[in-house]
């Protein structure tokens, strides 16, 4: 008989295992791309208002350890541009790829997070706050609906699977 709880567990656990597949064979240059472009695109507003000054001259690292994807975020001009090889940082930011998911939806507090060492921060602690404090104003009504209703399930998926350990 079909269970859709232990379907949906299976899905949940097997994800960053996956996209961590995807990572290493899709072309760097591709990711590259791609992660610059919704960036751009994320932060139009931000960048358009000058509000991501605070990046000119700085490397901001993200890390999403369970997926093995690393890439530099910096400002260039009025765009950000995005670095798979980063040889400098100011800011490490790293978690796995469920707490990030559930920082987005604004499901649980990044300080929360970093409290129970499950996200880290390593690095210029002023550029920390102020990546935070920008990401605490936009919020995740941002986002394409679907990808919105998509990182929402994932979100509360983790949480459960959480409660459940």
């Amino acid at each position: 008989m079909f269970d859709i709880k232990r379907v949906t567990n299976k899905v949940v656990v097997a994800l960053p295992g996956v996209l961590a597949q995807v990572t290493r064979c899709a072309p760097n240059l591709v990711q590259q791309q791609l992660l610059q472009l919704a960036l751009n695109r994320f932060f139009l507003t931000e960048l358009a208002a000058g509000e991501l000054a605070f990046l000119r001259h700085k490397t901001v690292v993200v890390s999403v350890k369970d997926v093995n994807l690393q890439f530099g975020i910096q400002l260039n001009g009025k765009a950000l541009q995005v670095s798979l090889s980063s040889a400098s940082q100011e800011l490490l930011i790293q978690a796995n790829m469920a707490d990030f998911v559930a920082m987005i939806c604004q499901q649980v507090d990044p300080d929360t997070l970093f409290f129970r060492r499950r996200l880290q921060l390593l690095g210029d602690t002023e550029l920390g706050l102020e990546c935070k404090n920008l990401l605490d104003r936009i919020g995740p009504e941002r986002l394409p609906a679907l990808l919105s209703h998509g990182l929402n399930w994932l979100a509360q998926q983790n949480m459960a699977q959480d409660a459940m350990q």
